[in-house]
């Protein structure tokens, strides 16, 4: 799936559509997944970021 904007990405977004949104590797991706200042959720095995707590990282980012 390719998405113009934010707002057409899922609630949660995995992996895959991490490294779309952040134009990094998938490999990347789950990197920053499992690293410890990342806002992770964690379902079974998948490892997920919602949307909301996506943009709120990346702002606090850009603000450092």
């Amino acid at each position: 799936t390719c998405y113009t904007s934010m707002d057409q990405y899922p609630t949660t977004l995995g992996a895959e559509e991490l490294a779309m949104a952040l134009q990094i590797s998938k490999t990347t991706a789950y990197e920053l997944l499992r690293s410890k200042d990342f806002p992770t959720l964690k379902i079974g095995r998948r490892l997920l970021v919602t949307k909301e707590d996506l943009l709120n990282w990346i702002r606090k980012k850009v603000a450092a």
